[in-house]
């Protein structure tokens, strides 16, 4: 990958960020796990092989990355970080991170993908759909017992915004799914944002 991509890693206070990005500016995606690991490294990686950059925490502290969140934009604009669109993907408390950032900064963030809300963040789901308009893909696993899909599709309904997906994840439990079908996954994820972004007819470069 030497020559078409970039990694860097970039600090500010004590938050610890990796970037990975292609040569050219292209959708960027601030990953947003509830508990960073390798795997999310490797899913960077997918992300990469699909022509979009990566910004993934070293820690998931949900109060510093919203309070850090303008100033982490700001960085990226003083080291020279260009990308054509800004999405926030989330998983279980990052998925609902992301959707506050999203709407406390509008003008920023262009889009969302959340993963597996957790069942604790139901009553902030009530307050929060009804004024989401922004393009979002939303996974749901369909053995999460403890937050049954027909309560997340009540959820999805309270959003305004047209261009939004839901999907059920079969046979899958909460966070099984990037163990199981990552290249899937991803390529659902391209396929989401690619149009939204402007990105027409691309050909996904993953192997099944």
């Amino acid at each position: 990958m030497e020559g078409s991509s970039h990694l860097r890693t970039l600090i500010l206070e004590n938050l610890v960020l990796h970037l990975l990005s292609p040569r050219t500016p292209s959708p960027l995606l601030f990953l947003l796990p509830e508990e960073p690991q390798p795997l999310h490294r490797e899913l960077s990686q997918k992300f990469l092989l699909e022509g979009f950059a990566t910004l993934l925490p070293e820690t998931f502290d949900p109060e510093t990355l919203r309070s850090l969140f303008s100033s982490i934009l700001e960085l990226l604009k003083r080291e020279k970080v260009f990308y054509s669109s800004l999405w926030l993907w989330g998983e279980g408390d990052g998925a609902l991170l992301a959707l506050r950032l999203a709407l406390e900064y509008p003008s920023e963030v262009t889009g969302l993908v959340l993963d597996s809300f957790r069942p604790q963040a139901q009553e902030a789901l009530k307050e929060l759909f009804p004024s989401l308009r922004k393009p979002y893909l939303l996974f749901h696993p369909q053995l999460a017992e403890d937050f049954p899909f027909t309560q997340m599709e009540r959820m999805f309904t309270l959003s305004p915004g047209q261009a939004k997906k839901l999907l059920l994840v079969p046979g899958m439990r909460r966070g099984e799914v990037l163990h199981k079908s990552m290249d899937l996954y991803v390529q659902t994820v391209a396929e989401f944002i690619n149009p939204r972004a402007g990105r027409f007819f691309r050909k996904s470069k993953i192997s099944h």
